[in-house]
């Protein structure tokens, strides 16, 4: 078994929460440096192949990020993950890294390297100033809001390091649901906005979630030609088709639920099945607007 695989069950275990976060921790740098090796590695067999040696995924969290980033791993070479130390410490420390800015000269450290990078930075100035410099280019993904505070709920509730698990442990769903409102709702409409502002539209791809749900092998070929990737359609097909949510979960189908599975439903919507009338009320008044603005909505009647 890796390190990273031994941390991963061992932070899964039932360790209480704050042994939790140090295992989580003390295993961020050794990982950091074993997949530095694989990502060199990965660059010495393929790195020839492709005129882009770092392909940049920002997300939401809990918008499919990890689903796309497979998807590009398919590709050969790309199979590690880039990880960055800072933003898993930052996450540690405040509940989630979709503030986090991208350290100056960051993907210098990939030079003769070959990886997905997957983060949940929002689309800062800054950050598409040092994407801009690096010549790196970006999918920028993200979800329903409403979605992604139901996917949150759950996941948080198994996640025993996340800074957070103290508040959701013993809240029942709308209970999280309220908390989430409460804590992160305004910061996650302001990361769309952001990317949505500062993204070069040369270099950078806005995705939803919902979209790779309904048209999967045309937001592939789409997410292959920024990056330079081979875009035949058996190729994109093929990828598509290994990725699908029954091939991830061992044979579920879209719309039946793990709570315990990181890949808990893999369904837009789910939120008009989880919503009490209280949250109903507190989501519209915080984001109707937006989600009139950015279209999952017509109108105040939902």
């Amino acid at each position: 078994m890796t390190i990273a695989a031994t941390i991963k069950k061992t932070v899964k275990s039932r360790f209480p929460a704050p042994a939790a976060r140090m295992v989580k921790r003390l295993g961020i740098w050794p990982s950091y440096w074993v997949q530095m090796r694989k990502c060199r590695e990965s660059w010495r067999l393929h790195g020839d192949q492709y005129d882009q040696n770092i392909l940049f995924v920002a997300g939401l969290p809990k918008s499919g990020t990890t689903w796309l980033e497979r998807m590009i791993a398919s590709y050969p070479g790309f199979e590690i993950q880039a990880r960055v130390p800072e933003a898993e410490f930052h996450e540690l420390r405040t509940g989630g890294s979709h503030d986090f800015e991208l350290p100056e000269g960051v993907f210098d450290r990939f030079d003769r390297r070959l990886a997905v990078m997957k983060l949940h930075s929002h689309g800062s100035e800054h950050n598409n100033r040092v994407l801009a410099a690096s010549g790196v280019r970006c999918v920028y993904l993200y979800r329903d809001l409403r979605d992604i505070a139901v996917s949150n709920y759950f996941y948080v509730r198994r996640a025993r390091w996340h800074p957070e698990y103290r508040l959701y442990k013993n809240a029942d769903l709308n209970e999280g649901l309220r908390i989430f409102a409460d804590r992160r709702l305004g910061e996650y409409v302001d990361w769309i906005r952001s990317w949505k502002s500062n993204a070069d539209p040369e270099t950078t791809l806005e995705v939803r979630y919902e979209q790779i749900l309904e048209e999967p092998i045309e937001i592939m070929t789409k997410v292959a030609a920024l990056f330079g990737l081979d875009t035949d359609a058996d190729r994109i097909a093929e990828i598509v088709e290994r990725n699908s949510f029954k091939r991830m979960t061992g044979g579920r189908t879209p719309g039946q639920e793990n709570s315990k599975s990181f890949v808990r439903k893999g369904k837009a919507g789910d939120w008009k099945n989880q919503f009490d009338d209280e949250t109903k009320a507190i989501f519209k008044a915080s984001i109707g607007d937006f989600l009139i603005e950015t279209g999952y909505e017509n109108d105040d009647t939902w």
